[in-house]
């Protein structure tokens, strides 16, 4: 008997492999969210699933990963705070310093759980990128400051379920 397993119970599990070059400042929405591109960088949807998608983001100065995912709730044990804005708060993760998560200081709840993205110099799995932007550096601060959590107005490129990236 075989199983059959739904791809929006696994999460991010499909791929759908739509790339989009950049102009500079073009903004990329995602479910939740917008990042800006720097000149040279192009987006490509690494996996999405029902709980998010992640964009693969390559440039002339490395690779980086966004993830579009509400459900952490909150900072794990170790997590430390970097950097605060009006909207948003910027943790580096204790377990991996590649990676940060973006909370939301809305209290607007997306499906009963706080807004939360992720920026990372690694795979879903931990992999290295093979060329990583993101080092757990201060130099960090120059992605995360793309990242406009919670806002998918005026955007060039919208991710789509089931479509990739669409005008």
């Amino acid at each position: 008997m075989h199983r059959i397993i739904s791809l929006a119970a696994i999460g991010l599990a499909m791929t759908v492999p739509q790339t989009a070059s950049a102009a500079p400042g073009q903004k990329i929405c995602t479910r939740h969210s917008t990042i800006v591109l720097e000149s040279g960088e192009k987006a490509e949807v690494n996996g999405a699933g029902s709980s998010g998608v992640e964009l693969l983001i390559s440039g002339p100065a490395g690779q980086w990963i966004f993830t579009d995912y509400n459900g952490l709730s909150a900072p794990g044990a170790g997590d430390v705070q970097v950097a605060s804005t009006k909207t948003q708060t910027i943790f580096r993760r204790g377990h991996a310093p590649q990676i940060y998560a973006i909370y939301s200081k809305s209290s607007r709840l997306i499906e009963g759980k706080q807004l939360t993205a992720f920026i990372s110099g690694l795979y879903l799995d931990r992999r290295p990128l093979a060329k990583p932007r993101i080092k757990g550096t201060d130099a960090d601060k120059n992605v995360w400051d793309r990242v406009l959590l919670g806002q998918t107005a005026s955007c060039d490129l919208r991710w789509v379920p089931g479509q990739g990236l669409v005008k």
